[in-house]
């Protein structure tokens, strides 16, 4: 099955290299283009992607009001932020807003392809380089219990919230506490579900804000 590409950036040259990339592989077609993030939010009612590249900083409306806006409109809809910015607090804005992904436009042609097909399939991507600026932004959070609510976790479903923390996925956390890799994936479907978020980033952000898991 093939991935349906909207692509957003304001430097049409860009775009255009970006698109001669994209469509050299056969199961990727770009649907359309957009010079702005309200240019791309018009788009969306005549074409309908599966992924959105999405540039930061545009004219009219920026990568992350546009974000916010498209996933309040079509939430299952896999925004990817493709930006210079290499600086934690665009990352935690743009993964706040509803991105399920995030890397840097030196990325090598075949990690973005990847990228792509991970966030097609639901998987959350994060710039190799700002991994550690995640990690750290969500051990500072975890130090401030002012936010923290009661915990609406079961104490596996929050043990599997750690886990994920730590960046593992559905296999690494299944061998771990001696489950089925399918169980797993249900539990991380229930705490997605509880914590209200759409994917597993947005939910170890979610955790540690709440208290509910830390970042060692």
């Amino acid at each position: 099955m093939g991935v349906r590409l909207l692509l957003v950036d304001d430097h049409r040259l860009f775009r255009e290299g970006l698109c001669r990339i994209l469509e050299l592989e056969p199961d990727f077609t770009v649907v359309g283009e957009a010079g702005s993030g309200r240019e791309a939010l018009d788009k969306l009612g005549s074409c309908t992607p599966d992924v959105v590249l999405m540039d930061i900083n545009m004219p009219d409306m920026n990568g992350v009001e546009a974000t916010k806006n498209i996933k309040a409109c079509y939430p299952h809809l896999a925004v990817l932020i493709l930006s210079i910015h290499d600086d934690r607090e665009y990352l935690l804005e743009v993964l706040k807003a509803g991105a399920t992904g995030y890397l840097l436009k030196d990325v090598e042609p075949a990690h973005l392809i990847a990228g792509i097909r991970a966030v097609a399939k639901g998987e959350t991507i994060v710039h190799p380089v700002l991994t550690g600026k995640l990690v750290s932004e969500l051990s500072r959070l975890s130090k401030n219990p002012a936010q923290n609510n009661a915990n609406p976790l079961t104490g596996r479903e929050s043990e599997i919230l750690a886990l994920m923390a730590q960046g593992l996925n559905n296999g690494d956390i299944a061998k771990k506490v001696y489950l089925s890799e399918k169980t797993v994936k249900n539990h991380v479907t229930s705490v997605l579900r509880k914590l209200g978020v759409t994917d597993r980033t947005q939910a170890v952000i979610a955790g540690v804000k709440r208290g509910l898991v830390a970042i060692k």
